[in-house]
């Protein structure tokens, strides 16, 4: 088993927690060591597993080290992982033992992570530290940018192209052959039936520009 720790010690960190605990039920894989946070003070006890420090601490860090951060903000995220500059540590993908990855053709990257009931289906991309929450569903030639975050019940019809850390919101549905720029924000709920440029700030059925 290798040594995991997880960035993110609040309520999307503990889920990634459980994850893993999921995971090693089918096949002891990880050895979960604990937290780091730079919020929560070193010592302190999460869910019965110790804060190890923050990103002075990981940088510090002289042994191998696996790490997946759990942090659901893209921004806050991509600034996590440009913080973390040492190079014992590695950022490997978790799948939940009842995801559906599709075809092994697929491509992931490094970072993600994928939970409990999402099904993917053909000709996915997924760039670096994608975020795909639970029970989404994700159709063939789609493409995620690195850092998107698609929150719980999503849908993304195929042939959609999403770029670099766009945020979905729970429930939102995005239909066949849609664009999104870089960044876009789309709210709990949208349905989105065009194509948007970058930092689009998307709400409402259909969905438009705020």
């Amino acid at each position: 088993m290798k040594n995991l720790a997880i960035y993110g010690a609040g309520g999307f960190g503990r889920e990634t927690a459980w994850l893993i605990q999921e995971i090693n039920q089918v096949q002891d894989s990880w050895n979960l060591i604990g937290f780091y946070d730079d919020g929560i003070a070193a010592g302190s006890l999460v869910d019965s597993m110790p804060v190890l420090g923050g990103i002075e601490e990981l940088n510090r860090n002289t042994e191998t080290l696996n790490l997946v951060i759990a942090i659901a903000d893209p921004l806050v995220r991509k600034s996590l992982v440009h913080r973390i500059v040492n190079s014992h540590v590695h950022f490997p993908s978790l799948a939940h033992p009842l995801a559906r990855l599709g075809s092994q053709d697929n491509v992931m990257g490094n970072g993600c992570i994928i939970t409990s009931g999402v099904i993917m289906t053909t000709g996915i991309v997924l760039g670096d530290f994608c975020i795909i929450n639970l029970l989404t569903t994700i159709g063939h030639d789609v493409k995620l940018g690195s850092y998107t975050s698609v929150m719980p019940q999503c849908s993304i019809s195929g042939n959609v192209q999403i770029g670099e850390g766009t945020f979905l919101g729970s429930g939102c549905r995005i239909l066949q052959g849609i664009t999104l720029g870089d960044h876009c924000i789309a709210g709990a709920g949208a349905v989105i039936t065009k194509s948007f440029e970058s930092k689009s700030t998307l709400l409402g059925v259909p969905a438009t520009k705020r």
